[in-house]
């Protein structure tokens, strides 16, 4: 927790989310109208002096507009070094990016002012900063009696945080009747009496009333007595008969695989068999078991799924065996030999690129099984680069260069059954048909919104995560974000897609259409693995053990509720996509596997949320590639004046 100064600071966040596309030369762009809010975020830390926590409540005025449309534009103004920590300065990203997500204009015309008082941490204002841009845009004037804590998420469900009962003392101090919290952490323990205290019954003990909420519209509502526009929740149509027996024609050649992988694996001696490798392949029979089940259900993408993972799965079995087999049998000049013969890879890159090169989507489900296509390249690219990265760094160590280099093995084949995926998604293309993609669709814009929001995500990773693995291991933080890259494939996925693979996108696609859908597939892609990245290290509370392996879950029930919650969205937005006449084959699909999922293990629970995520974001875009050219603009009205804001009553502390 960080020591607070008295001394303000103003932090001037200028958020235009998308770039300009619709100003010819020499025509003067709009000045966005300037509107003003005011919110009160609470903190809790301690004081100078004091190892006691302490909670507080202080105001942050939020000013949207006053600059032209159409333009990036993001600045910091401190009067203190560093006064607002990059994490806080990610969740204002994320607030901004959220509210543009939520409402129905275009986000290019938005930019957002926040004036913070003090050095300030913490993502835990995110869920309110976003209520207070989403109501300075809508002209809804808030409660100033009312107040919250919260992460927001990318669909927006408000996510778990800590220090609420302090949170709560501090919002009373301030004149505060009301405060929302997650509605996941009605039960929190309080360090000072090491007690499980209701949240609800703490609130009523200082005369404030608690209320939990699980999303931003039920937030929003009790904030300015005011709906925030929302798809109706309808029961969902199946898939079509048609689409459905496209599917099904693809997994015998996943089986196949899957197969040919174990048979090659259990004919090997022993010593080719290493205790990760016989994991793998029980792992990969367990699901591959599970295929003739969801077949009779009519759960044909979960099946094609499990199809796909089983034979991955049992690949990687052989992989690893075959290095194992090598270095046991030939040594380990062997197996570091095999670890270099990687040609068969860049040939399956080269073929895959090819083929998503020379596609043309016409029509909206074409287009999202298409990006699929291009988000599994994307993917495969992450694996391959990982994998470079570790061979080019084998340590002189054998018992370690040995673990190393079964992580190369496993890094190209998990790469390798990417590129197969992406070419299977292409041949499902061909057979889907629906609704004609309009011209000026803003492919490029959505790109560098998702990618925005990504940075925003990753520094925050980076503050919470990185920050700690370095803190254990007594690591620099180049050599953090390398060892959490290891043991995490998201986490490294987000690093190198970011750094590497996004860059390195034209020279597999040129400049055209396939190169701004294949930015845009990534774009997609990086910024759920961002969002989940998060929800895993903050909101769910992961614990993992000394190799970075999952252990289990702090906050469980919190993971129940969400699920349900982001199923309804999920749900929702896909809702939208058919009232507004767009295809929904292929956010019917993700959803199926999600259900599928969320049924499963408790990491199999975290990869449905986000497939949740990826069903709401992908439906979001593919409405706002519907409405091309003509977007609403954004029109923000005044609100009525605003009272002036509450004085601290001690200097604030850092907020958690």
């Amino acid at each position: 927790m960080m020591r607070l100064s008295t001394m303000g600071l103003i932090v001037l966040l200028l958020t235009a989310v998308l770039p300009g596309t619709g100003f010819s030369a020499g025509e003067e762009a709009a000045v966005t109208p300037i509107s003003k809010v005011t919110v009160y975020p609470l903190a809790y830390g301690t004081r100078a002096g004091d190892d006691t926590p302490f909670g507080v409540c202080h105001a942050i005025p939020i000013t949207v507009g006053g600059a032209p449309q159409g333009e990036i534009r993001i600045g910091i103004f401190e009067d203190k070094l560093s006064g607002a920590s990059p994490m806080w300065r990610a969740a204002a990203w994320q607030a901004s990016l959220t509210a543009a997500q939520l409402l129905d204009f275009n986000p290019q015309a938005m930019q957002a002012t926040f004036t913070v008082e003090g050095k300030i941490d913490g993502p835990s204002a995110g869920a309110l900063l976003t209520i207070g841009v989403l109501s300075a845009v809508l002209g809804d004037p808030l409660r100033d009696d009312v107040t919250m804590t919260g992460t927001i998420n990318p669909d927006g469900m408000i996510g778990p945080v800590g220090g609420i009962p302090f949170k709560i003392e501090g919002a009373a101090r301030a004149g505060k009747t009301t405060v929302l919290i997650p509605a996941h952490s009605r039960l929190e323990l309080d360090p000072r009496t090491k007690e499980i205290i209701d949240l609800i019954g703490h609130g009523e003990k200082h005369g404030v009333k608690v209320i939990p909420v699980n999303d931003i519209w039920t937030a929003y509502k009790i904030f300015t007595g005011k709906p925030l526009p929302r798809p109706e929740a309808k029961e969902l149509p199946t898939v079509s008969p048609k689409m459905s027996k496209h599917v099904l024609k693809h997994i015998p050649r996943w089986n196949k695989l899957y197969k040919s992988a174990r048979e090659k694996y259990v004919s090997w001696p022993d010593f080719g068999h290493p205790e990760y490798a016989n994991q793998q392949l029980a792992s990969a029979d367990k699901i591959n078991k599970q295929i003739n089940s969801l077949l009779v259900e009519g759960q044909f993408a979960p099946a094609y799924w499990d199809a796909a993972w089983s034979a991955a799965l049992a690949w990687v079995a052989h992989e690893v065996g075959r290095y194992h087999y090598s270095n046991n049998a030939y040594g380990r000049d062997a197996a570091v030999k095999l670890m270099f013969q990687d040609q068969w890879l860049e040939k399956e890159v080269e073929t895959t690129a090819a083929a998503i090169r020379f596609y043309r989507p016409q029509t909206f489900d074409q287009l999202s099984i298409y990006m699929e296509a291009c988000n599994a390249f994307f993917t495969g690219l992450c694996y391959r680069s990982l994998a470079n990265v570790i061979r080019e760094n084998l340590p002189d160590d054998p018992d370690v260069a040995g673990v190393w280099i079964v992580a190369v093995a496993e890094q190209h084949v998990v790469c390798w059954l990417n590129m197969k995926l992406a070419r299977d998604y292409l041949e499902l293309a061909d057979s889907y048909e629906g609704t004609p993609i309009p011209e000026g669709a803003p492919v490029n814009e959505l790109s560098k919104f998702f990618l925005r929001s990504t940075e925003a995500g990753l520094s925050m990773v980076n503050e919470l995560e990185v920050k700690k693995v370095a803190k254990k291991y007594k690591l620099n933080n180049d050599a953090a974000i390398a060892a959490l890259s290891l043991s995490d494939p998201a986490y490294a996925m987000a690093q190198l897609g970011m750094k590497q693979i996004i860059p390195s996108l034209p020279k597999y696609f040129g400049e055209g259409k396939q190169l701004e859908y294949a930015r845009l597939a990534a774009a997609i892609g990086l910024h759920t693995r961002a969002a989940m990245l998060i929800a895993k290290y903050y909101s769910l509370g992961v614990e993992l053990d000394d190799n970075y392996n999952f252990v289990r879950l702090k906050r469980e029930r919190a993971l129940e509720d969400w699920l349900d919650d982001s199923k309804d969205q999920a749900q929702r937005a896909i809702t939208g996509l058919g009232d507004a006449g767009i295809d929904q084959t292929t956010c019917l699909q993700i959803f199926s596997i999600a259900r599928i999922y969320e049924g499963r293990s408790a990491t199999d629970r975290i990869e449905a949320l986000g497939y949740y995520f990826t069903t709401n974001v992908l439906a979001q875009v593919l409405q706002r590639l519907a409405a091309g050219e003509h977007a609403p603009e954004l029109d923000v009205p005044q609100p009525a004046p605003l009272p002036a804001p509450l004085p601290a009553p001690i200097p604030p502390p850092s907020e958690e």
